[in-house]
């Protein structure tokens, strides 16, 4: 009687090895994923306290231009003492200039109508006496054709009484004249139609004694 050789299969062994391979590798992936989510994670928080130590050095830079510059701080009181030394003078220069009409000499004021303003130049052939923009209403300049007042300002301009004037906005400019001998009220009231007025006494007629 013949007997069969029982065969013995490799497949479970192999199978076996495959699992434990399987895991090992698990294993050693897991732990190397760890100790790169580790170094991430300590990168971050080494970049998160990098940028909370400049935030906060920024911040103590804004707080200290704050102080310097915000509200009450000692640039902004510079700067509030200085604009009202500034409109002090121009104030004062306005106050000293309409302290005293003087009937002994002869003067003309610029009245602007609307909401725009208009340029408006007084010259004589290559002298230019005035050349600015004034803004609508009455201007605080005084235009003197005959004499000079006692109190001269910066509002205060002399000019020929033969001068010639040059407008920006035609018919949206009138002149207030002064005459010589009166004082306070204008004894005349001009309207400037033409953007150019050749000769102020001539075209409107100025007293201007002696000449």
């Amino acid at each position: 009687m013949r007997v069969r050789k029982k065969r013995i299969s490799i497949w479970p062994f192999v199978l076996f090895i495959s699992i434990v391979v399987i895991f090992v590798m698990t294993i050693f992936f897991s732990f190397g994923n760890f100790f790169r989510y580790r170094k991430l994670l300590n990168d971050y928080n080494a970049l998160k306290s990098y940028m909370s130590s400049k935030l906060q050095n920024y911040e103590t830079k804004l707080k200290d231009l704050d102080s310097k510059l915000g509200p009450n701080s000692l640039i902004d009181k510079y700067i509030l003492s200085v604009n009202y030394l500034k409109n002090f003078g121009a104030d004062l220069e306005q106050v000293l200039s309409n302290i005293e009409d003087e009937p002994g000499t002869g003067y003309f004021m610029v009245f602007v109508v609307g909401q725009e303003s208009s340029w408006f130049t007084v010259k004589k052939g290559e002298k230019t006496y005035f050349s600015r923009e004034l803004y609508p209403g009455l201007s605080k300049y005084r235009f003197y054709y005959f004499k000079e007042p006692r109190i001269k300002t910066d509002y205060d301009i002399v000019i020929s009484p033969d001068a010639d004037i040059v407008v920006g906005k035609a018919g949206k400019v009138y002149l207030l004249f002064y005459g010589v001998g009166v004082s306070f009220h204008p004894t005349k009231v001009v309207h400037v139609t033409k953007m150019t007025v050749d000769n102020l006494k001539k075209t409107y007629n100025l007293y201007v004694p002696g000449r």
